[in-house]
């Protein structure tokens, strides 16, 4: 009846250099914000004459040093472990953080803000009170 109709088939090259290049930058993203943060929890320490402020580079330990930097006792360390708790109890922590280096306390509720917490946790270790 008719002509039959070809078949074309084509193929596309696609390459994964995009998705390495952003993964890449994530985890460097990554770590830069975690050394930060360590860095930003050691100079609280030393600010407030808290022994070891290198656990602020150490997983577990960060959440130590916050507890002693807050002046808190041994439950609160314990509570920051357990989930859903830890979420309270560490906007609790950051607002004692904030009150001993000598700012308002919610200047520690600001902490719950994603991206915004890296500049309050510059402003706490690096900036002096008004």
């Amino acid at each position: 009846m008719g002509a039959a109709l070809a078949q074309v088939e084509y193929t596309y090259e696609v390459s994964g250099g995009g998705f390495g290049f952003m993964m890449i930058f994530y985890l460097l993203f990554i770590v830069a914000m975690y050394v930060f943060m360590g860095f930003c929890l050691m100079k609280m320490a030393d600010k407030t004459g808290t022994p070891n402020g290198w656990f602020g580079f150490i997983p577990i330990l960060n959440f130590w040093l916050m507890v002693q930097i807050a002046q808190r006792d041994v439950l609160w360390f314990i509570l920051l472990l357990i989930p859903c708790v830890n979420i309270v109890i560490l906007i609790i922590v950051w607002m004692d953080i904030a009150a001993i280096m000598g700012f308002e306390n919610w200047w520690g509720i600001l902490m719950i803000i994603p991206l915004f917490n890296f500049y309050v946790m510059y402003k706490l270790a690096f900036t002096e009170p008004y």
